[in-house]
Parts: structure tokens; C-alpha cells; sequence
């Protein structure tokens, strides 16, 4: 799909899709997520990329009910760039993020023209999965925290980054 980077976009821009995400992550939003990742969506790796991209999807529906189409796709934070100051949310107490620059490659082994060495999507899933643990706990603060990590704006262009590995293996296959 190669959805735009999250750090090319302007600060308003980067600041107004933050606000967005904030007013999208309701409770029910969040709970959404708790609930596939006791369902499975955090150990299955099929599960793992589909989930993900169908909540991904409902965030750019709004976004597109919202009168935002330029925010659609959702833009992507690759992990190796560091949290821009927009997306540093939150900032404050314990929930804080407290690494805005985890420094998480997915290159060489996610690149497109690799990703023909993960035969199924399970194979590719279980790498993913992985790798994407150890943003999470990188970050850590409400990152780390599977029940809440939504609620960090962040958590949404690095799941996009994430779709983006799925679909470019999709069509690679």
C-alpha cells in the first residue's frame, strides 16, 4: 500500500491527527483491542495481522466520516525514526511514553523485496509479532501496556507501519 511516512507530514498535521486519534480511541475503541488480543490476536500471527488492519481500518473510517480524507491511509511511524513531539502522548505521569526513540529496525528482513522469504503468513506473522513486541516494550509506558497502548496516538501509524510489511507480502505472493 506504502502509506505516507507519519514524519513527513507537517506539525499541524502531525498535531491535528493526534487530536483525531485521541477523540477516535474511546472506551469502546480500546476495549475492542483488549478484547481480540485475550481472543488470541496477540499469539496468533494470522490473527495478529488481520485484526490490525480491520481497527486500523475503522480509525480511517472515521477519519473519512470526519471530513479528513487526507489522513487516509493512515499514514506510518517506522520505528527506527523517533517519536515526533506531536505524537509524545502521553507526556506526563506514569502512563508516559518513555522512549521516543526505540531505534527498532524492520530492515533488511521486512524490506518488500524480502518478504518473499516468509512462505505463509504465519511465518510472517510470528516475525512481525516479534518484532513488534520489542517496540512496544521499548517505548514502554502505556506502550507496554497491551489493555491501553490505543490510547497512545503513536500506537496507530506503527500498527499502519506494520500493515504496510502485511500488504506488501500480500502482493508479493
Amino acid at each position: 500500500m506504502s502509506r505516507p511516512s507519519l514524519n513527513n507530514l507537517s506539525v499541524d498535521d502531525r498535531r491535528l491527527l493526534a487530536s483525531l486519534i485521541q477523540q477516535y480511541a474511546t472506551p469502546q475503541i480500546i476495549d475492542l483491542h483488549w478484547n481480540a488480543a485475550q481472543a488470541g490476536a496477540h499469539s496468533d500471527p494470522i490473527m495478529f495481522l488481520t485484526f490490525h488492519r480491520e481497527y486500523i481500518g475503522g480509525l480511517e473510517t472515521f477519519l473519512l466520516e470526519q471530513g479528513f480524507p487526507q489522513f487516509v491511509p493512515l499514514p506510518a511511524w517506522n520505528p527506527v525514526e523517533p517519536i515526533s513531539g506531536e505524537f509524545n502522548i502521553p507526556n506526563v505521569g506514569p502512563r508516559r511514553l518513555r522512549n521516543l526513540n526505540p531505534n527498532v529496525s524492520f530492515s533488511p528482513e521486512f524490506d518488500p523485496e524480502n518478504l518473499s522469504s516468509f512462505r505463509t503468513i504465519t511465518e510472517l506473522g510470528e516475525a512481525l509479532m516479534t518484532r513488534h513486541n520489542l517496540v512496544h516494550q521499548r517505548i514502554g509506558g502505556i506502550m507496554n501496556n497491551m489493555r491501553l497502548a490505543p490510547l497512545a496516538p503513536i500506537f496507530w501509524p506503527f500498527h499502519s507501519f506494520i500493515d504496510d510489511i502485511y500488504y506488501n507480502w500480500q502482493i508479493a505472493q
